[in-house]
């Protein structure tokens, strides 16, 4: 992973911080568990396991507090933490919920040298470059800066020095750590820690990738382009790298500026309506979405217009996933508990080793509480977090990008009670459904559905002659072969393999004492003080291959 002497010592000098950060805050037991505790010293050793004795503060805190301590890879982990209710418990999704990304502004010159390598030592395209950031993040930071061309206003996202240096050795220890977690922490396999670092992984790396950035705010301009009421800032791609992003400056009110908002007029029921079409046009008509609903990452402009940014996090779903979306929106509206349960088990892609009967008994209790209420206090992002909490009591694990979506749903539902206390969810989804429903019956929408089905089938057709003429001719060439696949014996193995080692080496060592002993009995060859010498050599070679085992035995504290 890493290939030089140096960046292994970093490595190595990084996880031993991550070990003492995580010691000191009440987490050495869990460590000792993981056969980690040998990294730190022996003074160390004693120092914290006396203060886990007397540390009586909640788990969650301590886990937030390590977070904020341990610097900005472990702040994005807890924030993934605190978006996954279906995965940790919600006294830790709550305490993790505190963590905020902003940090202290890095030093002008260290921005300037990342400037200079990314857009080179050539002359620069900008009049001017305010030092003081407007913003300043865990990833990077804000400067507003102006074009020498023509004067226009523009906004530079520069990444933080380093970040994606510091940030890869992070995930490397991170990773290390859930493959001991899932080898020694049996209670923990349930969680996938191995698949939860994977996925933050590919996250993080998305975040970190400004031209990723830079495409999806053009993409979601194209979709809006026709849209009066949303907008996106431009790009400069001529300007934009990995590590430096230059777009348009846009200036607005922050949309959870109420008092700003009601002093400019701003018709704040006609903004929520505005921002909860264009999320449902996100989903239902695009498949795209801004999956950052931040306050600060929407601004209101004269007019009500409003405008989308920071595309750092966005999510995507297919065709397949946007009809199942419909059908389960329309299903929760109508109340139809039945089909609600289906659609559920139909997105987790549901086992057969599920209770399903229970499952459904246990969804409608929450679907009529909050469906039963007044349309103002109906919640139907919170109604959607529950059934996520629901189906992970029974074993159901919702895809990244639909929990994304249910996620973001209930933030915007957040902002759109902000704006508008009494604001109507549930009459505008319903409009909504309705004006997707007419439109996927009308003439055009089912000749286009009827010409794609019958452009599949005719691929099929055309492929399966092919495909069983090579079929037939495996097996009468006796070449047809079956790959079966075991899944889950990893740890197993891994144990069975060092268990074996061990009875080995016990084995050799009871053969030298053995032999030894009888060649000692015998008297014969060279000796040494009275005692033959490769009697002696056996007795030196068995102590020090059993005080080894020993040693072995102890560290991996399985004893």
């Amino acid at each position: 992973m890493f290939r030089s002497v140096r960046q292994r010592i970093q490595l190595i000098g990084r996880l031993r911080q991550i070990l003492r950060v995580l010691a000191r805050h009440g987490f050495y037991q869990i460590l000792k568990r993981l056969a980690l505790h040998r990294h730190l010293s022996l003074w160390e050793r004693v120092r914290f396991a006396r203060l886990h004795q007397r540390e009586d503060k909640d788990a969650a805190v301590h886990l937030r507090q390590a977070c904020e301590d341990l610097g900005p890879t472990f702040i994005e982990f807890g924030q993934l933490l605190s978006s996954r209710p279906d995965l940790v418990p919600e006294t830790f999704v709550q305490e993790l919920r505190r963590l905020l990304a902003h940090a202290r502004p890095e030093p002008w010159p260290a921005i300037q040298r990342v400037l200079t390598e990314q857009l080179g030592a050539a002359p620069t395209p900008f009049r001017s470059i305010e030092h003081q950031p407007l913003a300043a993040a865990s990833i990077a930071q804000i400067h507003r800066a102006t074009l020498k061309r023509d004067q226009t206003p523009v906004v530079l996202k520069v990444q933080r020095p380093g970040i994606d240096r510091l940030i890869a050795a992070d995930l490397a220890v991170m990773r290390q750590l859930a493959q001991l977690a899932e080898k020694y922490l049996p209670e923990s396999r349930t969680l996938n820690p191995a698949d939860m670092i994977e996925e933050f992984a590919v996250s993080i790396g998305q975040e970190l990738d400004f031209i990723l950035e830079a495409a999806n705010t053009e993409r979601f301009a194209r979709a809006f382009a026709d849209d009066l009421h949303i907008l996106a800032p431009r790009i400069y791609w001529e300007w934009t790298t990995p590590k430096v992003l230059v777009m348009e400056y846009i200036d607005g009110t922050p949309i959870d500026d109420i008092e700003r908002l009601r002093r400019v007029r701003i018709d704040r029921q006609q903004v929520a309506e505005r921002l909860l079409r264009a999320f449902l046009d996100q989903i239902f008509r695009f498949g795209f979405f801004h999956a950052d609903p931040h306050p600060g990452n929407f601004l209101v402009r004269r007019g009500g217009r409003i405008a989308f940014l920071d595309f750092g996090l966005a999510g995507q779903i297919s065709q397949d996933e946007q009809r199942t979306l419909a059908e389960l929106f329309s299903a929760t509206l109508t109340e139809d508990y039945e089909r609600v349960a289906a659609l559920w088990l139909d997105i987790t892609h549901a086992g057969a080793d599920v209770n399903r009967p229970a499952f459904q008994r246990d969804l409608e209790p929450i679907l009529r509480s909050q469906m039963n209420q007044p349309y103002e206090r109906i919640r139907i992002g919170e109604l959607f977090l529950q059934l996520v909490q629901n189906g992970a009591r029974h074993g159901l694990r919702l895809p990244r990008e639909l929990f994304l979506l249910f996620r973001t749903f209930a933030e915007i539902e957040g902002l759109l009670r902000l704006l508008h206390p009494g604001f109507n969810v549930v009459a505008l989804c319903r409009a909504f459904s309705a004006e997707q429903t007419a439109a996927a019956h009308a003439p055009a929408q089912l000749l286009a559905a009827t010409r794609e089905g019958l452009e599949q089938w005719a691929g099929t057709a055309g492929r399966l002659p092919g495909e069983v003429e090579d079929l037939v001719k495996k097996m009468a060439a006796g070449r047809l072969s079956i790959d079966f696949v075991h899944r889950g014996l990893e740890f197993l193995i891994g144990e069975l393999d060092r268990s074996s080692n061990r009875i080995a080496v016990g084995l050799i060592v009871a053969a030298l004492i053995i032999g030894s002993s009888l060649i000692i009995l015998a008297g014969t060859g060279p000796t040494l003080w009275g005692l033959p010498v490769f009697g002696l050599v056996g007795f030196s070679a068995a102590f020090i291959l059993g005080v080894l085992l020993v040693l072995l035995v102890l560290r991996s504290g399985k004893y």
